[in-house]
Order: structure tokens, then C-alpha cells, then sequence
């Protein structure tokens, strides 16, 4: 009975430690923000941060970094959106307030809906990053950036299932972002929110295909997928990416 109470206490702590640490860290990455141009140690925080994953053994290492590469983008997104809106500091603590709930409800969740979420979000959040610094990136780095920034989104909606093939699927998704990127970086529009950080088109078009995407998968993979299904998926998709670019405003680039 001790070893099980002693257990328990060593729990409860291990939680209250989990919550104060991701409690802390958004904070402290705003202050690396704003004390440091350009804010590398906010990034290194954020690197640092996933020390854990080099806890295990080292044939467990690329496992790990995989399994959290979904996290670590939305942290350094998060590092970008807040160096991008450096001007305007409500915004600086709404973004630090999201990524707060960010760390403390949304990447705990295990379930498809949970994971699919924590996708769409990384993916947005990175392309809007991605495509806010394209104007001093090269084309080949704003390339593979969309790479990256896809391969690690569906690797992480795609390896919640018994897919044999995880990693075609992933590097498929990761060369149509790739592609899209490439189009769209020739072709920039963005929405002018009122706010320092604009909305590229790039970014919710992908988020609408990567939504369409994942749900015919998910009712694929559970055997639910019809014929319906396909053609209202298709149908809501088409519409959407139509309402998308007859409406952008495309006098308005990065």
C-alpha cells in the first residue's frame, strides 16, 4: 500500500510539473521574443523543450521525433507569429494565450477528431509562417518547406491508424503542399485581417483540401466511406476552394 501511495504521489506530481511547465513556456517564449531580434533563443526554447524525446534509448530517437514533429511546428509558427506582430503587443498575448491552450488542451487529445485538429492547425499556422517570410526566402526554401510542413501533418493524422504505407502517404500530401506552395508562391494573395499578420490564400486552401482529405480517410479506414460521402466531400470542397478564390483580394500580396 505505501509503494502504491508513493506512486501516486510521484503521479500527481509529475502533472502538477507537466501544467506549470506548459504553463511557463508560452510565456517565456513572448519574452525571448520580445527582448531578443531576431528571436533565435525563442527558438531554441522551443527545441529545447522537446528534451524528453532524447530520454530513451537512441534507437528509439527518430521515433520520437517524428511522433512530436506536429508540436514542435506549431512552436516555432508560434515563435514566427509572434517576431511578425512585434508591433502590437494585444495581439502578442492572444497568440501566447492560444498557444497556452494549445499545449494544456489540444495536444493531450488521442482521439481522431484530436488528432485530425492538431494537423489542421500545424499545417495553417506553418503556412501562414511560411508564406509571411516567402518575401526574403528562396522559391527551393519555401518548396521544401511546404514539404515538410505537409509530410509531418498527414504523417500525424495517417500513423493514428494501421496504415501500411505511412510514409508514401505522408510524402504524397507532403508534395501536393509542396506543389500548392510552389503555385502559390508565384501567385501570393492574402486577407488583410486588421491585424499585423495577414492570411495567405495558400494556407486556407490547403487547410480545406487537408479537411477533405482526412475525412474521406478517416471513413475509409473505419469502413464507412460511400459513394455519397465521396461526392458530398468533393462537392464541399470544390465550393469552398471556388468561395476562396473568387473572393480573394488580389491586389493585396505579401
Amino acid at each position: 500500500m505505501e509503494l502504491l501511495r508513493t506512486k501516486a504521489r510521484r503521479t500527481r506530481l509529475s502533472e502538477i510539473l507537466y501544467y506549470i511547465f506548459n504553463a511557463a513556456l508560452p510565456i517565456v517564449v513572448l519574452i525571448l521574443v520580445r527582448g531578443f531580434d531576431p528571436p533565435y533563443l525563442a527558438l531554441a526554447i522551443i527545441l529545447l523543450s522537446k528534451w524528453r524525446i532524447f530520454a530513451l534509448r537512441p534507437r528509439f530517437w527518430w521515433t520520437n521525433i517524428k511522433a512530436n514533429m506536429v508540436d514542435v511546428l506549431v512552436g516555432l509558427s508560434v515563435v514566427g507569429l509572434l517576431y511578425l506582430s512585434s508591433a502590437d503587443i494585444v495581439l502578442q498575448i492572444i497568440i501566447t494565450l492560444l498557444y497556452g491552450g494549445w499545449l494544456l488542451g489540444i495536444k493531450p487529445r488521442s482521439s481522431a477528431h484530436g488528432i485530425m485538429l492538431q494537423a489542421g492547425i500545424a499545417q495553417f499556422v506553418a503556412l501562414v509562417v511560411l508564406f509571411h517570410f516567402s518575401a526574403v526566402w528562396s522559391e527551393l526554401f519555401v518548396i521544401l518547406g511546404g514539404w515538410v510542413i505537409g509530410y509531418v501533418t498527414a504523417r500525424h493524422v495517417v500513423s493514428n491508424y494501421e496504415e501500411p504505407n505511412i510514409e508514401l502517404w505522408s510524402a504524397l500530401w507532403g508534395l501536393l503542399t509542396a506543389q500548392l506552395s510552389w503555385l502559390l508562391f508565384h501567385w501570393t494573395t492574402v486577407y488583410n485581417l486588421g491585424a499585423p499578420i495577414l492570411i495567405p490564400q495558400a494556407a486556407l486552401v490547403m487547410l480545406v483540401l487537408g479537411f477533405s482529405a482526412a475525412r474521406i480517410y478517416s471513413m475509409q479506414q473505419s469502413e464507412r466511406l460511400t459513394a455519397s460521402v465521396i461526392r458530398g466531400t468533393t462537392l464541399f470542397t470544390v465550393a469552398l476552394v471556388v468561395v476562396i478564390l473568387l473572393f480573394s483580394p488580389w491586389n493585396a500580396t505579401l
